[in-house]
């Protein structure tokens, strides 16, 4: 019979104390690791709140010359899949991170689909 607040061992045998664990193989007793707190799960998504009239317009990135792009722009440039061709300042091209995206008249920036650029550039507002 083991002591209150005693572990007693698979042999039935042994005890070890609370907080400990039995090894059999060795006949001793283990110090128990301290368990890691759970972390609490995120909470389920909440709406996103609804889009400002202005959001900013996302900078155009420099068009690739490698032939290896997946969207062409004009005869040299090219823009990765999923990505949108702008044409840019001085004739050059630039690209959209988004598909569906529309180039703004600055020749910098593309707002995402659903919204178009206001101002030349300075933001976007939801297409009606």
């Amino acid at each position: 019979l083991c002591p209150p607040q005693a572990v007693c061992c698979g042999d039935h045998k042994h005890c070890c104390p609370r907080g400990y664990t039995c090894n059999v193989a060795t006949e001793s007793c283990e110090k128990l690791l301290a368990p890691t707190p759970l972390l609490p799960t995120p909470s389920a998504p909440r709406p996103a709140p609804s889009a400002p009239r202005r959001a900013p317009p996302v900078p155009l990135r420099a068009a690739g010359t490698r032939p290896g792009g997946l969207v062409p722009c004009g005869a040299t440039g090219s823009c990765h899949g999923g990505q949108r061709c702008c044409q840019a300042r001085g004739g050059s091209w630039g690209c959209c991170p988004f598909a569906q995206g529309s180039c703004c008249s600055d020749g910098r920036h593309c707002c995402p689909a659903g919204s178009r650029c206001t101002g030349g550039g300075w933001g976007c507002s939801p297409q009606r």
